[in-house]
């Protein structure tokens, strides 16, 4: 994160090097700049700050506080100050973390009210604590949790009870989570299957549920790609939204529906399912449809699903028979995408 968001470039301006003062050599001479630092200004005046913002905003818009967890500009602005000086030790290169005094703003700063003493590298490991302790931390943490595994919208009184665990327990997730998975909303009617899966996890799910044999998963990426998920191609620090609004369509919907039968029918390039084996002892397309709503969706489905399907079951080319050849067997592959393209396999 301290790379992506340069971090590792931000210079206090009464630092050192935002000053241009070149460090001091053996004896005491001064010796060449670091790497990057500018000139030394013409006298009473000072050279650009170099002071990075990008990183101290995230950490508090996306990481803790939220967007709206009440800081300011100057909050922000003094939580860069706090974190100049941390940078990278080659950071092309991969290197690790570095703490550069030359790089950091001197004198005490002021964030969220709170008085930060100077004290180097240990500031910023202050203004974290404090981040973390800070009850709406502890909701947004929460709410997102909820989010991400009981619904869109998740209750209030689920996330409340999920902030106080946070607090009390000093942020421990597990404890969170445990409080999450013993509530009554998340067992409750409303929240079963209450998330859509993001493309991700319906590609995914659909070659667990089926057994496919992945050889080479590029099809799959490009079919993540046109269903606008590229793995690691989110280029905003927020990631890809986990709710249903972003990825429910008629369009992407039918982009679903595509892929799930190519997937079954072998049409997709490098994957293979061995549909003989998911209907195996059917006899007829009847039977293969409750061998594989057993199999692909625990044989929770819904009535209307199921008569949805049932009646695409006397079309000759998904039963694989012509009127007068009842003993032909079903198109498994063909019912199979069927489901995978069903409502219920698109929740998770």
């Amino acid at each position: 994160m301290m790379f992506y968001l340069d971090n590792w470039l931000s210079v206090g301006p009464d630092s050192e090097v935002g000053l241009g003062i070149a460090p001091r050599g053996r004896g005491g001479r001064r010796r060449g700049h670091l790497p990057g630092a500018q000139n030394r200004p013409a006298k009473g005046k000072k050279l650009a700050t170099g002071l990075n913002e990008n990183y101290g905003r995230e950490l508090m818009e996306l990481h803790t506080l939220s967007v709206n967890g009440g800081y300011s500009q100057r909050d922000v602005s003094e939580v860069a100050k706090v974190f100049t000086g941390w940078t990278i030790e080659q950071p092309r290169k991969g290197g690790g973390f570095r703490f550069e005094p030359r790089m950091h703003e001197p004198g005490n700063k002021i964030v969220l009210g709170h008085r930060i003493k100077e004290n180097g590298e240990k500031e910023g490991l202050e203004v974290l604590h404090m981040l973390a302790r800070n009850p709406k931390t502890a909701h947004f943490i929460s709410q997102k949790l909820a989010m991400r595994f009981v619904s869109d919208d998740p209750p209030a009184t689920l996330v409340e009870r999920m902030t106080q665990t946070f607090l009390k327990k000093d942020g421990d997730i597990r404890e969170v989570m445990r409080t999450m998975l013993k509530s009554p909303e998340f067992w409750s009617p409303e929240a079963y299957r209450g998330k859509v899966k993001t493309p991700l996890e319906f590609v995914v799910s659909a070659a667990r549920a089926t057994g496919a044999q992945v050889d080479d998963a590029r099809a799959l990426i490009g079919t993540l790609n046109n269903m606008g998920m590229m793995p690691y191609g989110m280029q905003p620090p927020t990631g890809y939204s986990m709710k249903a609004d972003t990825w429910v369509n008629s369009s992407a919907l039918l982009g679903r529906m595509n892929f799930a039968l190519g997937l079954a029918a072998g049409k997709v390039r490098g994957v293979s399912v061995n549909t003989s084996q998911l209907a195996a002892g059917a006899t007829n397309a009847q039977q293969a449809l409750a061998v594989l709503e057993n199999s692909l969706l625990a044989g929770d489905i819904s009535k209307q699903t199921h008569d949805t399907i049932s009646k695409q079951l006397d079309d000759p080319q998904i039963a694989q028979r012509k009127l007068d050849d009842a003993a032909r067997p079903p198109n498994v592959a063909a019912i199979t995408g069927l489901i995978l393209g069903s409502p219920e396999f698109q929740r998770r």
